[in-house]
């Protein structure tokens, strides 16, 4: 009895998940419908102009979008040799404070944007200004750098998870034959690390694309074409700039939530794909 009560509970919790998140979707879709039967979908996401003025409205997503996608890549760009060296580091040579390193390195992930914001406008940005000598680093760049910090842990976690399994199961064996440890590292562990280097990629774009607070502090939030030293703006950052000055109910009320909606059709495809590879790496895996 015990058992089936177990059992029937863990079904309920994951029921609840998927219902929570298709709830999610259908949320969003119904508060973006009105937008898209008057506006076409393919001119919505590569219209350039968004323009929420009352008498020129124009909502076009395709700078921002793209702005989104241009900060997060660089982002984990940045990030992907700091976490590799940093995860071969708490793995291979790191024994006594391994542990606080691990805690201090999970302790970025809990810093509020609020703070990384702060951080990024009177650190980074003003050092920008001063390195390339521009009038405003508020920029892609710096958008950028203060997402690569954030998204730290995702990389590192998901890296040491990965080479910890590699060392269970080849150490051994290499330790045998009498192998350095360094050249364990190149001829066996970078081999791997391929699909885990892709999935930490794509975990920390996601966590990465939907980040608020602390881009809208440091980016400028100017519509515009996004290059690495000039302003920009992401979807987050227009939701939480302008929902709360749109008339409800209006088109660029309805505007903002088709926004939304393609962010996170965009998260769900890159899950998509993350399910998929991760299926394809335990296949590997097992031959």
């Amino acid at each position: 009895m015990k058992n089936k009560i177990f059992k029937h509970t863990i079904y309920f919790f994951t029921l609840f998940t998927i219902l929570l998140l298709l709830t999610l979707i259908v949320f969003l879709y119904n508060q973006s419908y009105p937008f898209f039967i008057k506006n076409d979908f393919i001119k919505f996401i590569f219209n350039k102009t968004w323009d929420a003025s009352e008498f020129s409205g124009s909502f076009g997503i395709f700078n921002i979008l793209l702005a989104s996608i241009f900060i997060s890549i660089l982002a984990c760009v940045i990030s992907l040799p700091i976490a590799f060296g940093t995860s071969l580091f708490i793995c291979f040579y790191c024994k006594k404070s391994k542990t606080i390193l691990m805690w201090l390195i999970n302790i970025l992930a809990g810093i509020p944007s609020i703070i990384y914001g702060f951080f990024g406008m009177f650190i980074i940005v003003k050092n920008i200004e001063k390195i390339f000598k521009v009038s405003a680093g508020e920029s892609v760049l710096a958008g950028s750098i203060i997402l690569s910090i954030m998204i730290l842990p995702y990389f590192v976690s998901n890296l040491i998870e990965t080479i910890e399994l590699i060392k269970n199961k080849y150490k051994r064996d290499s330790d045998a034959l009498g192998i350095s440890k360094e050249f364990f590292i190149r001829k066996i562990v970078l081999k791997k690390l391929n699909f885990s280097i892709l999935t930490g990629f794509m975990i920390s774009f996601s966590r990465a694309i939907g980040e608020t607070m602390a881009v809208m502090m440091v980016i400028g939030n100017a519509p515009i074409f996004p290059k690495l030293l000039s302003k920009a703006q992401t979807i987050p950052s227009l939701i939480a700039l302008e929902i709360g000055m749109s008339e409800v109910y209006s088109e660029h009320y309805y505007a903002l939530f088709a926004s939304g909606f393609v962010l996170l059709i965009l998260v769900l495809i890159i899950n998509i794909l993350l399910f998929l590879i991760n299926r394809k790496r335990d296949n590997y895996d097992k031959i």
